[in-house]
């Protein structure tokens, strides 16, 4: 306590130190936030955050059973996040100083975008299924490393020969580096298992929004019993005409959000807040029923 009692009294100094080292922890913390944005991450510090209210709330009012509780859980904290975010530690240290080659040129990520379209118009057209992920700001060495390593630049031709039937690699997904260089072949992806989808999805769709749902990477579907091209992001799925997918991709890659998906997430919150709502009134209601059951008694 005695390192900020300055702070309380109004006797301190601000050295320009300082400053910099708040720019510092700053630009840390927003990258790490950017890290795992969109990612499971979340809930789990959420979890953190709730135990160390509690912790605070037990050391302001003395609970000694609680604080004995949750120090030695702390003993073994450090320990406890290597284990639950190895990955997402991983994939941290792989982008530091790393900035993503798609936004570095507009018409190097035009040929790139519409080197991948076109491969995927020519495979829609003759009722061949695939799976391109394209890797942004969080690293899929996880997911690139249990594939069939390829390391080539991206073009159409090499797009259809991997997806090709006849060919052994076709049966996955192919991660795309944000260096532009296909990484791997045969990928497996997490499955989605949101209910909410429709149950029209297939397989590759729901590997497609699994991703998307854990990282900020843009996935690429063409559908071979539909024979449509769509694209997942952020958890949800864009369909629409080929001029429609590229704008939103493109809009992907540049960092922003297509207002597709902001419909989609707005609709979603809003109607998360009004499910909570309903079942708060209905937990009311249920309250107020037991009451003058008691009353009546």
């Amino acid at each position: 306590m005695e390192t900020f009692l300055p702070y309380f009294t109004g006797k301190f100094s601000l050295r320009w130190q300082d400053i910099l080292d708040v720019v510092l922890l700053s630009l840390v913390f927003y990258r790490i936030l950017i890290l795992i944005r969109g990612t499971r991450t979340i809930p789990m510090l959420i979890g953190f955050v709730a135990l160390l209210g509690l912790y605070l709330v037990s050391l302001m009012m003395n609970l000694e059973a609680t604080q004995l509780l949750l120090d030695n859980l702390g003993q073994s904290l450090v320990l406890v996040l290597v284990v639950l975010f190895q990955a997402d530690i991983r994939n941290a240290l792989e982008q530091i100083g790393v900035f993503t080659l798609f936004r570095e040129g507009l018409n190097k990520k035009k040929d790139v975008v519409d080197s991948i379209l076109q491969a995927c118009l020519v495979m829609s057209q003759k009722s061949i299924g695939a799976l391109i992920v394209l890797e942004q700001e969080v690293g899929l060495k996880n997911y690139s490393d249990r594939g069939t390593k390829i390391n080539a630049a991206v073009s159409e031709s090499l797009l259809l020969s991997v997806f090709h039937p006849s060919s052994p690699l076709h049966d996955g997904a192919v991660v795309i580096s944000n260096k532009g260089d296909l990484l791997a072949a045969q990928c497996i992806l997490p499955v989605s298992m949101n209910s909410r989808l429709s149950s029209s999805l297939g397989t590759r769709h729901r590997a497609a929004i699994g991703l998307t749902e854990e990282t900020d990477a843009a996935v690429l579907i063409v559908s071979e019993e539909r024979k449509e091209i769509s694209l997942s992001y952020r958890g949800h799925l864009i369909r629409g005409k080929n001029q429609d997918i590229r704008k939103s991709l493109l809009e992907v890659l540049e960092g922003k959000i297509p207002p597709a998906i902001q419909k989609k997430e707005i609709k979603e919150t809003s109607s998360k807040k009004s499910n909570v709502k309903a079942e708060k009134k209905s937990q009311t209601n249920e309250v107020e029923v037991a009451s003058k059951n008691t009353t009546l008694k």
